[in-house]
C-alpha cells in the first residue's frame, strides 16, 4: 500500500508540472474591430500584433515565448537568426496610471518599481498575468500604429482610465486559415 502511494505521488508530481508549465508557443491577438489571430511579434524593444513589420522599426521578429522559472516569466526565443546576447523577458507596467506599451527587458537592465517581468501565465490558451495581490489580470490593448493591420500592445494597469486602444486578448490559438 505504501508503494503504491508513493507511486501515485510521484505519477501526480510528474502531471502538475506537465499540465504547469506550457512550452513555446505564440500569441495571438482577438478584439474587436481587430482582424481576428494577428501574431505577436518583437519590434525595438515591444511587443506588436500585425500582419507585418511597421516600416519605422529597425529590428522585428517573429519570436516564440515559453513560460520560465517559479516567477512564471515569459522569455522570447526569436525565430530567425539575430543577434541578441540573451533572450529577452516579458515586461508590463503594472502602476494604476499608466498606460504603457508591453516590453522586452534583457536580463541585466535595471527596472522601475513598477515594472513587472513575473507572473505571466496560459490558462486555457489565453495569456494573463497576476498581480501582486495574486489577482488574474489580462490587460492588454492594441493601439493603432500609422500602418494598417499593425498595432502597439498596451498594458492597462488603470483598468478603469479611458484609453485609445482596442481592449484585445492574447492567445496562442492560431487563426483559421480557410483555403478554397
Amino acid at each position: 500500500m505504501i508503494f503504491e502511494l508513493s507511486f501515485l505521488a510521484v505519477l501526480l508530481a510528474r502531471v502538475e508540472c506537465a499540465v504547469s508549465s506550457q512550452s513555446n508557443f505564440s500569441l495571438y491577438a482577438y478584439g474587436t474591430g481587430l482582424n481576428p489571430g494577428l501574431r505577436l511579434f518583437y519590434g525595438d524593444g515591444h511587443a506588436y500584433v500585425g500582419s507585418k513589420a511597421p516600416s519605422f522599426i529597425s529590428q522585428a521578429v517573429n519570436i516564440t515565448l515559453s513560460e520560465k522559472g517559479d516567477d512564471a516569466q515569459f522569455v522570447a526565443t526569436p525565430e530567425r537568426t539575430v543577434g541578441w546576447a540573451a533572450q529577452p523577458t516579458m515586461l508590463v507596467d503594472m502602476d494604476t496610471n499608466s498606460f504603457d506599451p508591453v516590453g522586452f527587458t534583457w536580463g541585466n537592465e535595471t527596472l522601475d518599481n513598477s515594472s513587472s517581468t513575473v507572473g505571466f501565465g496560459i490558462y486555457g490558451g489565453w495569456a494573463f498575468h497576476r498581480n501582486d495581490e495574486g489577482t488574474i489580470e489580462m490587460k492588454f490593448y492594441a493601439t493603432p500604429t500609422n500602418e494598417s493591420d499593425v498595432y502597439l500592445v498596451k498594458w492597462n494597469g488603470g483598468e478603469t482610465k479611458s484609453v485609445d486602444g482596442i481592449s484585445i486578448s492574447l492567445r496562442t490559438q492560431a487563426p483559421v486559415v480557410i483555403t478554397s
